[in-house]
């Protein structure tokens, strides 16, 4: 994996070059403090494109986490806000567990995947406030998350992981009104990428990934979602189920699309091309 993820970035590095962007001189990102870095590094807003368009810099070896994991269980077992102010719960011990960055992006990418745009939480030990976007459990904040919900907060997450360190566009693509692109954001997304499902909140939680077909004749398929899903993570329980068009069907009664026991909560992601996959994806000639 780290080889596939070094010839990604010389290839975005040499772009940078050709394109009379030169950088200066810089360390070897992967060294032992890469991942501890400034939070106002990590926490730069909201993405450029609107909802349902994301960008995805989740780093996996933080989500695939124990502590981490830990801690998203605990939060759904409660109402996410515990005061008017969106405070969330003080209980989440488990973050004092982890890198600052590590905590700031856990929080960051739950808040960007369940609170909706214009909403926001804080975190209590940190005072640092984490802006919603996509709005998937909007009724979290007062109650519990819902057992549907968590499939779709799972799914949203899993889709924002990315082991190449690159910060990429995402359009994601769902059976649900705030993940509904327009035919615009479509034709600017012009390649589908993936589709996932899995309850992170359920026991036994194993991540689902099937890709479209233009993946599988383009890319190492396995190498590619290996790397972006879990990186180096020791705790990656990673299902690749092949290709979209046969893991998934149309279920006649529900009138959907399943995928798995997720019935309908899966999610899409489809991204602007190719390249910042590096020599995981040749394009056919």
């Amino acid at each position: 994996m780290l080889k596939s993820r070094f010839l990604s970035l010389f290839v975005v590095a040499a772009s940078v070059v050709a394109s009379g962007c030169g950088a200066p001189e810089m360390e070897n990102p992967f060294g032992a403090d890469h991942f501890d870095v400034s939070l106002e590094t990590q926490d730069d807003g909201d993405p450029e494109d609107r909802p349902p368009g994301s960008s995805n810099l989740f780093n996996p070896g933080c989500f695939w986490n124990p502590d981490i994991q830990a801690a998203y269980r605990l939060l759904a077992q409660k109402p996410l806000y515990v005061d008017s102010e969106g405070h969330i719960s003080d209980t989440i011990s488990y973050l004092d567990q982890v890198t600052t960055t590590c905590r700031n992006q856990a929080l960051k990418y739950l808040a960007r995947c369940a609170l909706p745009e214009g909403s926001s939480m804080t975190d209590p030990d940190t005072n640092v406030t984490y802006n919603g976007w996509l709005g998937l459990a909007d009724q979290w904040k007062t109650q519990v998350l819902s057992s549907d919900n968590q499939w779709w907060v799972t799914s949203c997450l899993l889709e924002h992981l990315n082991g190449y360190g690159i910060e990429v566009p995402l359009l994601l693509q769902g059976a649900r009104s705030e993940l509904k692109p327009t035919s615009a954001q479509i034709a600017e997304f012009q390649v589908p990428e993936s589709r996932t499902w899995g309850n992170l909140f359920a026991p036994n939680f194993v991540a689902n990934v099937c890709y479209f077909t233009n993946m599988g004749t383009s890319c190492l398929v396995n190498q590619l979602f290996d790397e972006r899903i879990c990186d180096t993570s020791p705790h990656c329980n990673l299902n690749i189920v092949g290709n979209c068009n046969t893991a998934c069907f149309y279920n006649p009664i529900g009138g959907f699309l399943q995928c798995g026991s997720s019935g309908n909560k899966h999610i899409s992601a489809r991204v602007k091309d190719y390249d910042w996959y590096g020599y995981d994806c040749v394009i056919p000639e």
